[in-house]
């Protein structure tokens, strides 16, 4: 039988990279709908940001945001929020501070929206994030307002090779048990709850639908995809993924994201079926 649920990524996966969705995936995803199947929005970014797509959609998808810190069901299911991870505010205020002289933007997730400091240091940064995901900045003097909260989740934005670095120094600093970081882009950096990530959440909201997880059909193509595609009974990496993406998925795509991967790979789903 054909897949009840299946998540998509946006970025470097359902959106090509002018950000746009075109036609032929629009159409497989209302193909999906039509056939009964559960449709997820899968984002790092926040509920905001993911809505922006749902007037070209034309659907009401479940929402899998913040990489799995916070999860919605569509609003024909509700609209409630059935999951929510956020980061340890011991972790949070050691990065705040870590972070305070370096040249990154931190990305301070709270509530549904998105807080930073600006400073001459880290102004092209913010113009970077803003150009990919165009999410509103609430710009704060200082981070002291933010002591002891617990935040959705923590994005460093900065220089890719500079984020190498970075990323070996905080995973020899902190387990998974303590902290999850991955990259969902080469700019981004970025640390959750070991609780949130795109698996657990994809997996919170198949129990809260009542569709088995190995009945999900899964796409990305980043890092933070991972726990996603090899939970879902089927994982789908994009020809664009990493090859870290491309070794935890079951099978690849053909073509890229600018190339309707998703659309193609859709026919194929269909004529397993035979639908």
């Amino acid at each position: 039988m054909i897949p009840k649920l299946f998540a998509f990524d946006l970025d470097g996966t359902l959106l090509d990279s002018r950000k746009r969705i075109s036609l032929a995936n629009v159409n497989a995803l209302r193909e999906m709908r039509d056939c009964g199947a559960k449709v997820v929005l899968a984002s790092g970014r926040l509920i905001s940001s993911m809505e922006r797509y749902l007037p070209v959609l034309g659907l009401d998808p479940a929402m899998l945001t913040l990489n799995g810190a916070e999860v919605f069901t569509s609003s024909k299911d509700g609209g409630r929020r059935i999951y929510s991870a956020q980061l340890d505010p011991l972790h949070s205020c050691f990065l705040i501070n870590y972070c305070a002289d370096k040249p990154v933007t931190l990305n301070y997730y709270f509530e549904g929206k998105l807080y930073t400091v600006k400073s001459a240091n880290n102004a092209k940064w913010i113009d970077l994030y803003y150009q990919q995901t165009k999410t509103d900045y609430i710009f704060l003097d200082k981070f002291d307002a933010m002591t002891g909260i617990s935040p959705s989740k923590i994005v460093l934005v900065g220089d890719s090779v500079y984020l190498d670095s970075q990323e070996k120094y905080f995973r020899s600093l902190w387990d998974e048990e303590s902290v999850y970081i991955c990259r969902s882009w080469g700019h981004y950096l970025e640390f959750l709850s070991p609780k949130a990530n795109k698996g657990l959440g994809l997996q919170a909201l198949c129990e809260n639908l009542g569709v088995n997880i190995s009945e999900a059909a899964a796409f990305g193509d980043a890092q933070n995809d991972i726990p996603m595609l090899k939970l879902a009974g089927l994982g789908i990496a994009m020809k664009n993924s990493t090859d870290e993406t491309k070794k935890s998925a079951l099978r690849v795509t053909e073509m890229t994201n600018d190339e309707d991967g998703i659309a193609l790979e859709w026919e194929k789903i269909k004529a397993n079926y035979s639908l």
